[in-house]
């Protein structure tokens, strides 16, 4: 007899739990640094970031993190930059290192046409059990964020695998590239209706997606690419998508806000106002000015020498993950 969905979820975290490395007696890397390299059994390369108040006996929550196409741990750290003490002082933050696919000239990740044969789901995988064997992780508090491929890997591998779906409490990726493989172009436009594959394991994703309307690398209205076969959808659409599409309880709760100081940015929230599901799913359209960024009010990588957001992605998604558990 098959077990119910959420008495199968609370018996993976207590195993989960029993595992995690909670009687240490001191941290296996250096609070408040990143980690020397991690390498898991097929030698797949990882960073560590422990806050600096880490106690290694009291389950603390964790946050992967995954770099854009061409980027690296190092790229993805200075970036997103939750390793601030000042804005991060409780969550642990991996970082993970892509390949480059045979063929491909840049680290890409398995959400990418062309990177399908390249194991990042094992990959994180792996890393959830490497870190439940060397620290003290809340295997119910996993989070995942990513730029442009990361952000897809987490919002369109990531959160739609049967299994791993099921570890991450939410998912925040930003500018997010949401391919949809072997489309054609009949198939993909309207892009604003285009259908999107996802087997997750869920029916109560929290989601929280960061976009620009200036992005021209993976365009907010979507496009289609002859030459890798591949859809981009609507940003909108997609947020729909999980927010009403494979979410029933959150239908017709959808809010707006606009985003002060920004060029007609707009938060759209779903879930009632006062309720366990408030803004559940949430698509932070950073405005119209803003392009394919990491969002934030300080010059970073992405905004250099261009216009900054009128907020910090970090700093919301941080807020946001401590909402949920699983």
């Amino acid at each position: 007899m098959q077990l119910p969905t959420v008495l199968a979820l609370l018996l993976s975290a207590g195993a989960a739990a029993a595992d995690s490395n909670c009687g240490a007696k001191k941290p296996p890397f250096t609070p408040g640094e990143l980690s020397p390299n991690q390498t898991t059994a097929k030698n797949r390369r990882y960073r560590v970031h422990l806050p600096s108040a880490y106690d290694p006996t009291k389950p603390t929550p964790v946050i992967f993190s995954y770099h854009g196409a061409h980027g690296t741990i190092e790229s993805q750290a200075a970036l997103d930059q939750l390793t601030d003490p000042v804005r991060n002082r409780d969550y642990i933050v991996v970082y993970l290192q892509g390949l480059v696919p045979e063929g491909s000239d840049k680290t890409e990740w398995q959400v990418a046409p062309g990177a399908e044969h390249t194991d990042d789901l094992g990959f994180t995988s792996d890393v959830v059990a490497a870190l439940e064997k060397s620290l003290c992780i809340d295997p119910r508090r996993l989070y995942a964020t990513g730029k442009s491929q990361g952000g897809g890997f987490v919002g369109q591998v990531l959160a739609c695998d049967p299994t791993l779906s099921r570890r991450f409490a939410a998912f925040a990726p930003v500018a997010g590239a949401y391919y949809i493989k072997d489309s054609s172009k009949s198939h993909c436009e309207p892009t604003d209706h285009v259908a999107i594959p996802c087997d997750t394991g869920r029916k109560d994703t929290p989601m929280m997606a960061f976009h620009g309307g200036a992005d021209a690398t993976i365009p907010y209205r979507g496009t289609y690419r002859s030459k890798t076969h591949s859809c981009l959808p609507d940003i909108r659409h997609w947020a729909r998508e999980w927010a009403v599409v494979r979410d029933a309880g959150l239908q017709g709760t959808q809010s707006n806000t606009t985003i002060a100081g920004s060029k007609h940015g707009v938060r759209s929230a779903w879930g009632a106002k006062g309720s366990k599901d408030e803004e559940r799913v949430v698509l932070v359209y950073a405005g119209d000015d803003v392009g394919h960024d990491w969002p934030s009010t300080a010059e970073n990588a992405d905004n250099k020498g261009g216009p900054r957001a009128a907020f910090n992605a970090s700093d919301d998604m941080l807020r946001w993950f401590g909402k949920w558990k699983l």
